[in-house]
Order: structure tokens, then C-alpha cells, then sequence
């Protein structure tokens, strides 16, 4: 997985056809945390791990993904309701997800990449972390975000 522009490639099933994530989703790398958020056209962003991620690159083993990132903040217990997502864990950019262990005492942190509301986080990770690596850009995700709507179009909420 050289290429950050063909890393999708990777999800097909056909390799003439393109991929559901590639059909759907706008694609962002964040190379600064080795991220990449997955953007649909209803403006729900999937953030999963970038194709230079150590974990991917190196192919590492995930051994535990841990949603709590310090005694406060538990990203599991977050509850959203309604079409704007009500009560949902406010988010920045540097706001952490969760912590993933790797083989050989590696942690890592993984971040939000982008501000928003918390909609969910992926808790199928919990029972089998190496999703995060076996199909990174599917049922790997780690988190689902719904950024801030513009200013201009929120004036009747």
C-alpha cells in the first residue's frame, strides 16, 4: 500500500469495479496522524486508519482498542439523539477516539482529524480489534462524526 491515491483498491471485490467506499465516499488523508476521514455525501465522516498508518504498514497485530482516553471521557458511553444528533460528544480535531495496543508495547492514539458531534464509535473493535486492520475502510471504522453545520444553514435549529 504504497500509493495513498490507490489504497482503496484494496476493498474490491472486482478489481474493474470500484469498491462501495470508493463509489461513495470522498476520501481525506490526514497524514499528520497517519488517519483518513471518509466523507458521504449526507456529511457523516468515517475516520479509519490512513494506508501509512504504522499499524497497517507495519502489520501489526491490534490487541485491545480502548475507548476511554483518560478518567473523564469514556467515548462509549455517548448517546445521541435526533436528525442533528443531540447530546452527542463534542469533538476538535486533536480530541482523542481511543488508544490501540499493537504487538511488541506499541500504543498508539487515535484522533477525530475533524470537529464535530460524536455519533458513534465502532464497538465491534472491542470484541475483535484486528477489524481495525483487517478491513480498515468497512467494518473497521473506528468512529462516525458529523461535522457543524455551516452557519448560514442552521438558522431555523
Amino acid at each position: 500500500m504504497d500509493s495513498t491515491e490507490n489504497f482503496l483498491e484494496v476493498c474490491r471485490i472486482d478489481p474493474l469495479q470500484p469498491c462501495v467506499t470508493e463509489r461513495y465516499f470522498k476520501t481525506k488523508i490526514f497524514p499528520e496522524y497517519d488517519e483518513c476521514v471518509l466523507i458521504h455525501s449526507n456529511r457523516l465522516c468515517l475516520i479509519t486508519l490512513g494506508p501509512n498508518h504504522p499499524i497497517l504498514k507495519e502489520n501489526l497485530d491490534v490487541i485491545s482498542v480502548k475507548f476511554e482516553s483518560n478518567r473523564n471521557v469514556n467515548r462509549l458511553s455517548n448517546k445521541v439523539s435526533g436528525k442533528f444528533k443531540r447530546g452527542g460528544q463534542k469533538l476538535s480535531e486533536r480530541s482523542v477516539l481511543c488508544t490501540v495496543k499493537c504487538t511488541g508495547d506499541r500504543e498508539y492514539s487515535l484522533y477525530s482529524c475533524i470537529s464535530g458531534t460524536l455519533v458513534e464509535v465502532n464497538e465491534k473493535l472491542l470484541e475483535n480489534p484486528n477489524l481495525m486492520k483487517e478491513k480498515p475502510w468497512s467494518d473497521g471504522y473506528i468512529g462516525i462524526i458529523l461535522p457543524p453545520f455551516p452557519n448560514s444553514r442552521r438558522k431555523n435549529t
